[in-house]
């Protein structure tokens, strides 16, 4: 018998450490080999994005959305010419870390295909450029109409400027003036006694609109709402001339309860004028002896004065900056600086004959839109018109067709669309005691840097005429 173990002439296996040990370093080995194979593949295309966020809410109101890309990597600062906004759009670039964002300098145009294009994106050890891009679309703009009937009720339309049919949002025997905050619709009636009300209801609701509880007794008027926020306001007559602003948070529907603004020693103000700051939750009001603040809505910030105007023009498209008026001069006011700057007006090349009219400002630079009335000599022969004027020179927005007069225009919140509104020539109004209009008015929105119509509808008094 062979006394060999079994085992004889056969290898000894390795022990589990050492087999684990050779495990580890194959493991290694393939990531290091994967780690050089990503690097050198993210160096041969450069940076690339994981996200890109786009906060287009109110992007045709107000300047200064922005796109943002969210790369993968730390990235170089880059200039302003590496942005491209088709169509041409002015636009701003900056890099934070590994997010490049592009800030647009003013509104957008509604129902309008943008592309936005960033070159030249590099690593910040450098390494190949990538290029950015995104597509979207903005919103459509939503025109609101007041359609005044004589057998019926007075109706508010709107229509938006992509697609759809003209809708009935709020219907009452005598509107006066309207206005709404996002869904929510306010009009103010004209009562059989001579005497206003407000009523007040929600888009899409059944039934007819509820009658708002006001605060006291006296006449209700301007009516306006934030073109930003869920906030609408009105002023109303009081004992000795006393004029009461209140604003309505609408937020949670038509159940609001008005509010009135208060001065600087916490008692209600007596208000001349009023207008909305887009993007924020404040008012900007001129009180009956010309005195100017900027009001928190909310009441939880006081008051900041800015001094006394004659009057207040509004606010610039898609900003927060202040347009008032005095004997001497106009001027703009920087609500986040309270700097007082002059606005100089562009003087309009206008013919012979020619009378201009209602004035609207469209930027810093001067820019404005005016009716203009013109004569030509003979008895009754007149024409109207809706022109721009500006550094360039005066062009012409709108002309309406003969036999039509222009009788008023007001400016889309951002600016670039403009609601012209016309009536036959010697058409007689409509026999409203208060805010009467010439019967079978038409509002045309017109694009204001092209003069392109967009649309035409029946009605008048828009939302937009705050």
């Amino acid at each position: 018998m062979s006394s060999e173990s079994p085992l004889a002439g056969t290898a000894e296996a390795p022990p589990a450490s050492a087999r684990f040990t050779r495990l580890v370093l194959a493991i290694v080995a393939v990531l290091a080999v994967l780690v050089v194979g990503l690097g050198a593949a993210n160096a041969l295309r450069g940076p690339r994005v994981l996200d890109t966020v786009a906060g287009l809410g109110d992007a045709t109101r107000l300047a200064g959305t922005t796109i943002e890309f969210r790369l993968n990597q730390p990235v170089a600062d880059l200039d302003a010419s590496a942005v491209r906004v088709d169509p041409a759009t002015d636009a701003t670039v900056s890099v934070d870390d590994r997010t490049v964002r592009v800030a647009f300098a003013a509104p957008l145009r509604p129902s309008q295909d943008y592309v936005v294009e960033v070159a030249g994106v590099r690593a910040v050890g450098g390494g190949p450029e990538s290029a950015l891009r995104h597509e979207f679309r903005t919103a459509d703009e939503v025109l609101h109409v007041l359609q005044r009937r004589a057998d019926g009720d007075d109706t508010v339309v709107r229509v938006a400027t992509g697609a759809g049919e003209p809708e009935v949002v709020l219907a009452a025997p005598r509107i006066e003036s309207f206005a709404h905050a996002g869904d929510v619709i306010a009009a103010i009636e004209l009562l059989d006694d001579g005497a206003n009300a407000i009523r007040i209801a929600a888009a899409g609701q059944e039934g007819p609109p509820a009658s708002l509880a006001l605060p006291q007794s006296g006449d209700v008027r301007n009516l306006q709402a934030s073109t930003t926020r869920p906030l609408l306001g009105f002023v109303q007559d009081g004992v000795g001339g006393f004029a009461t602003l209140h604003v309505l948070d609408v937020a949670d529907g038509v159940t609001a309860t008005p509010q009135p603004v208060l001065g600087l020693d916490g008692s209600p103000m007596s208000v001349d004028d009023y207008a909305f700051v887009p993007g924020t939750s404040s008012l900007v009001v001129r009180d009956r002896d010309g005195a100017m603040f900027l009001v928190d809505a909310a009441g939880v910030r006081p008051s900041t004065p800015l001094g006394s105007h004659t009057e207040l023009r509004g606010i610039l498209p898609g900003t927060s900056t202040v347009v008032v008026a005095d004997p001497d001069r106009g001027a703009t006011i920087d609500l986040a600086t309270g700097e007082t700057s002059t606005l100089e007006l562009p003087p309009a090349d206008l013919p012979d004959g020619a009378y201009p009219g209602r004035v609207t400002s469209l930027d810093l630079a001067g820019a404005h839109l005016l009716n203009v009335l013109i004569f030509d000599g003979s008895d009754g022969g007149q024409a109207s018109l809706v022109a721009r004027a500006d550094a360039d020179g005066t062009s012409v927005v709108f002309a309406p067709a003969e036999g039509s007069a222009v009788l008023d225009h007001c400016l889309a919140p951002g600016g670039t669309l403009v609601a012209v509104e016309t009536g036959a020539v010697g058409a007689p109004n409509d026999g409203y005691e208060d805010e009467p209009w010439v019967a079978d008015t038409i509002t045309t929105l017109v694009e204001v840097d092209t003069g392109r119509i967009v649309l035409s509808l029946a009605g008048g008094r828009s939302d937009w005429c705050g």
